[in-house]
């Protein structure tokens, strides 16, 4: 979901390169984003989908979570799709403005591309894909349309339009 606030205007409308045939490090958030915020039992829709394309063409992929990396873990492990992810992580610590930092991952596993339903909280200096905030279990959520149309672009540049 975009962000009006002054601070990040224009953040969330950040894409991904689209002729780069390089190997990019997504970082997703966990709970209210890849699964609903309320129990953390309903994966949400197409996120198995984009896990797996971005796995199958070898980008990296970084499940981190205010939660903690031990939660990430096994929730990603209680929905099947641990093997898809490279690293787990804590959210970790803030800077001056509220965004998150990612010094304490490690250089290969800081992100190029974020994903949120708190955009405005994501890193600086990352491609940014706000999403609206997945808040219970809903077969027919549409929220990460988005993002699986950024990941068939990094996978397969002929898909830009």
């Amino acid at each position: 979901m975009a962000s009006s606030s002054p601070s990040t205007a224009g953040r969330e409308a950040a894409t991904v390169d689209d002729r780069s045939p390089r190997r990019m490090t997504w970082a997703f958030d966990l709970d209210g984003c890849l699964v609903d915020s309320l129990t953390a039992t309903s994966l949400r829709p197409l996120a198995q989908e984009i896990l797996e394309r971005l796995s199958a063409a070898e980008h990296t992929v970084v499940l981190w979570s205010a939660g903690g990396d031990e939660h990430a873990r096994r929730v990603a492990a209680s929905h099947g799709v641990s093997d898809l992810v490279d690293a787990f992580y804590d959210k970790g610590g803030r800077d001056g403005w509220g965004r998150w930092l990612v010094e304490h991952l490690d250089a290969g596993h800081r992100p190029d591309v974020c994903v949120d339903d708190r955009p405005e909280e994501t890193p600086s200096g990352v491609s940014v894909i706000g999403v609206s905030p997945y808040i219970a279990p809903d077969g027919h959520d549409t929220g990460l349309r988005p993002v699986l149309e950024a990941v068939r672009r990094a996978v397969d540049p002929r898909h830009a339009a």
